[in-house]
């Protein structure tokens, strides 16, 4: 190692910046690598060597920072939504109403409008069938947070007396269901049978408040 002087004593030099820049990029672009190659060829299919040519480096980098193909496609899924839709719930104090509201725009944000998420959920449907973890992945990662974030905004509308009490807190996927629906549509239909997702998205959130709000009918 090459070492210069400073007061008589031998100093390291210190790493470059752009050499400390890429190294944190690494991840990112290690995620960014596995996504495109999930996509095009599927979970069984697709290879760390495909994903180390893709990124640019060398496979042996990838496996400092995931275990498996399987933690790789973790990771991938866990950076699909940007932020836990449970831990916003937490860190915004609004009234139910709001929170319900911005919940459902945030699952229409990043989930239904968002390419990754249904080029995964065409993956998980051709190939959870013989990999059932990979959608025990995708629950765990993105159903189960938002589930929880729904479930709490309940909660609170009910012990607040503005939404009635129903099984919608044991069962909260009916209130996300149309967002869902949106997904798998746009999945299978997009092209030939497009939806106005600002019009179906104004009226999914019309149904829930409707189906929720006491003296609403």
């Amino acid at each position: 190692m090459i070492r210069t002087r400073r007061l008589g004593r031998s100093v390291a030099p210190k790493p470059s910046s752009r050499r400390w820049r890429q190294k944190a990029q690494r991840p990112a672009q290690i995620l960014a690598a596995a996504f495109e190659v999930f996509a095009a060829q599927g979970f069984e299919a697709a290879r760390i060597d495909d994903v180390a040519k893709r990124a640019g480096i060398a496979k042996g980098t990838i496996y400092l920072y995931f275990r498996d193909k399987e933690q790789l496609f973790r990771a991938v899924v866990r950076s699909l939504i940007p932020k836990r839709l449970d831990v916003l719930v937490k860190t915004m104090p609004a009234p139910p109403e709001t929170l319900l509201r911005e919940l459902l725009a945030q699952m229409y944000t990043h989930v239904v409008r968002n390419p990754k998420v249904r080029a995964i959920v065409r993956l998980l449907v051709a190939e959870s069938g013989r990999f059932p973890r990979l959608a025990e992945i995708y629950h765990r990662e993105i159903i189960v947070p938002g589930m929880k974030a729904m479930r709490e905004v309940l909660r609170r509308g009910v012990a607040a007396g503005e939404f009635r009490e129903s099984q919608a807190i044991d069962f909260p996927q009916l209130v996300a269901a149309p967002g869902l629906l949106a997904l798998v549509w746009r999945l299978l239909f997009s092209e030939r049978h497009p939806l106005d997702l600002d019009a179906y998205r104004q009226a999914h959130v019309e149904f829930v408040l409707r189906s929720l709000q006491k003296g609403r009918t």
